[in-house]
């Protein structure tokens, strides 16, 4: 099949198969997905089972590209091609409902716009809300219509704020650690990519590619980026990468972002949210494997 399509929905979790979700699970299989439905019923230990159960892989941001492989009923196999990952050459693949995605055509513009805001909306023309929409979603646009522009979807043609997106080859401010913090006090979600709850590595991955830096989807690949730096704190730069490993086989068990004055910015673990901390102390002090670089 190998066709392209997009993400019709403002976030849609990529799941490891089709029998991965869980009647719990119904909210996010919708369209439209109803996200603050389906993370406000999940319990921790069912929040847990996301990724203790291998349930899901990852996520898509509305209007994000991906391979559709194969349909086998109501699912598609896709591959989310702006996901670079060792699992497939292509992108990270996984399981998505049919009913999320669209097989609508982009338009041939030259020009696209990427959220800045922690989430905004878009906009019937008519001015009418029509979709709430994360940080990083990018969008095929047209010129400024006064305060608000009109960007392609996969619903057409809508409209966003400027004060809320900029130009994908006029990135104001590359600094992941700016964009990182507007996230503090966000609850942590196993593969989660957007502003309603990221992993570790999947908020390491937006807060570079914010800054137009594409890194891996996981912390394994990310870990053989860039440069390596040394494990003497004196050595590390402002959004240098962490790895850690709790385990003996010393595979990445987890990614955060070197903050400045000891302190570390991440995406802990279920039950937890993003948070800022001092290293020194932390359970993550004697785990720390791997430093590297990216931005050289």
């Amino acid at each position: 099949m190998n066709e392209r399509w997009i993400c019709a929905v403002s976030v849609a979790a990529v799941w490891t198969d089709p029998d991965a979700a869980r009647l719990v699970d119904l909210p996010a299989l919708d369209h439209p997905v109803q996200l603050e439905k389906w993370l406000g019923q999940l319990s921790y230990q069912e929040r847990l089972a996301l990724s203790t159960e291998k349930r899901i892989q990852t996520q898509l941001l509305y209007g994000e590209s991906v391979i559709v492989e194969e349909v086998v009923g109501d699912w598609a196999k896709i591959i989310a091609i702006s996901q670079p990952s060792q699992k497939d050459p292509r992108g990270y693949p996984g399981w998505v409902p049919l009913v999320q995605l669209s097989m609508r055509e982009k338009p041939r513009v030259q020009q696209f716009v990427r959220v800045t805001a922690r989430e905004t909306w878009i906009t019937e023309l008519t001015g009418e809300p029509f979709l709430r929409v994360s940080f990083n979603t990018v969008f095929p646009c047209g010129l400024p219509e006064g305060k608000r522009m009109r960007v392609w979807t996969p619903h057409g043609w809508k409209l966003i704020g400027v004060s809320v997106v900029e130009r994908l080859d006029e990135v104001t401010n590359p600094n992941p650690l700016t964009a990182g913090r507007k996230f503090i006090g966000l609850p942590y979600l196993w593969g989660g990519m957007s502003a309603w709850g990221f992993d570790c590595s999947g908020f390491i991955h937006n807060l570079w590619k914010a800054c137009g830096v594409l890194l891996p989807r996981d912390a394994c690949d990310q870990a053989e980026t860039g440069i390596p730096v040394s494990l003497n704190q004196e050595e590390w730069k402002l959004g240098d990468l962490l790895f850690f490993s709790t385990n003996e086989d010393t595979s990445i068990s987890h990614v955060g972002m070197y903050a400045g004055n000891g302190r570390m910015l991440h995406a802990p673990s279920t039950g937890k949210s993003v948070e800022q901390i001092k290293l020194v102390g932390s359970e993550y002090t004697e785990s720390l494997c791997s430093v590297r670089r990216v931005n050289e």
